[in-house]
């Protein structure tokens, strides 16, 4: 692993997300709209701008759905298959707190996966908006970031007693 690795590595996905977002970005614009011109929803998000259009988005909705496919449903499925080896692995620890250890690592990470991926699969890969992909859209883009922070540094032992002498701190006063 050299420098000049890590910034191709860092690059990858930036590049990824930019031409993978660039069809159905360019095919929604050319859309004829008419009517309200007010989103019914919190941030300008493809699907409730394409349900505005006027002519038929059937190609726009097909090439969306594809590329939501390959972006949130395709890493998903590898995500899923790298904890199933890791499942597997972890199966095979004889030390019972080692291997409880680990699991409650493991799980806390795939529950935030599970949840971030689970919403964005129904909001994007699906062709026709619905009534909750308003909540939904809040889940992945609000709810899970902000929970990461949470779950992850409450693993940590150190933060663990930081919190817990604050809070004994504060049931004095």
């Amino acid at each position: 692993m050299n420098n000049q690795f890590c910034i191709k590595l860092a690059i990858l996905p930036w590049m990824l997300g930019f031409f993978m977002v660039l069809s159905p970005a360019i095919m929604t614009a050319h859309l004829q709209f008419c009517g309200p011109r007010e989103i019914n929803h919190f941030f300008c998000d493809f699907a409730p701008l394409q349900s505005m259009a006027c002519s038929i988005p059937f190609y726009v909705l097909v090439i969306t759905s594809s590329v939501a496919f390959i972006d949130i449903v395709v890493p998903f499925i590898l995500i899923l298959g790298f904890y199933i080896h890791i499942i597997i692995t972890i199966m095979k620890i004889q030390n019972k707190e080692s291997k409880k250890k680990t699991f409650s690592t493991c799980s806390s990470h795939l529950i935030v996966a599970s949840l971030f991926y689970g919403t964005a699969t129904i909001v994007y890969v699906k062709p026709k908006g619905s009534q909750y992909d308003k909540f939904l859209a809040l889940m992945y883009t609000t709810i899970t970031p902000l929970i990461n922070p949470f779950i992850y540094t409450f693993r940590n032992r150190d933060v663990k007693g930081v919190f817990r002498r604050y809070m004994k701190h504060l049931l004095k006063q």
